[in-house]
């Protein structure tokens, strides 16, 4: 089960719970999060709903308080669209971007990596990459979402990009974003999607496109 799967189960019903959804919000702490904010949500709605005011012995108080619970319901509501109009491409976005601000030395490395090194990082995810040209001077196999996931640092002429092989996050199509202070862009790939950023916006697109085309997918290790 990936997110996209996960948190249309837990907008359609909260309480609701399979294996594969325990599986999966036990390693996607995102994931975890959204369902205990939904089941709040959910309580309250709930909560409201059992407790209407008495309309028996109406008088200005108890209009006040009608409006007040038809006005809690509708931002309830909307709170609740919101969530279901939020794509799973901008919640990935901020998860990627907030990886990366938990690596901050990440951007400090200036040494450029030998091939093995970058072949490490690959390998856990079965990944393999022929970078024809700028310089990888961070490469780590990173714990995101339930996955070993390939992170790397680019030098470009703009300075340090991050580049994140996410095999397991799939994406219709180009997404740009900003967030932290950080622009990126989300494309798809052959096998999942690839998330690069900076802290400058110039050549994301070409180097995203430069990693779409250099990557070879192998088999996922076991």
């Amino acid at each position: 089960m990936n997110c996209e799967e996960a948190r249309l189960l837990v907008g359609a019903e909260p309480t609701a719970t399979t294996p594969a959804l325990e599986e999966h919000v036990q390693g996607c702490a995102a994931c975890a999060r959204f369902r205990a904010e939904m089941r709040t949500l959910d309580a309250n709605i709930l909560r409201a709903l059992q407790h209407p005011p008495d309309v028996a012995h109406a008088h200005r108080p108890a209009a006040w308080r009608q409006w007040a619970l038809a006005a809690s319901l509708l931002l309830a509501t909307l709170a609740v669209l919101g969530v279901w109009l939020l794509r799973p491409s901008d919640t990935l976005a901020r998860e990627v971007v907030a990886h990366v601000q938990a690596e901050p030395e990440s951007w400090l490395a200036t040494q450029e990596l030998s091939a093995g090194g970058i072949d490490a990082a690959l390998r856990r995810s079965g990944i393999e990459l022929s970078l024809t040209s700028d310089k990888v001077t961070y490469a780590q196999s990173c714990w995101f979402r339930g996955h070993y996931v390939p992170h790397l640092v680019v030098q470009t002429a703009r300075g340090p990009a991050t580049v994140m092989i996410l095999r397991h996050e799939k994406v219709r199509e180009r997404r740009s974003f900003h967030e932290a202070g950080m622009s990126g862009v989300l494309v798809p790939a052959d096998e999942g999607s690839i998330a690069v950023l900076g802290r400058e916006g110039g050549r994301l697109d070409a180097l995203a496109g430069q990693m779409q085309k250099e990557i070879r997918w192998l088999p996922e290790p076991h």
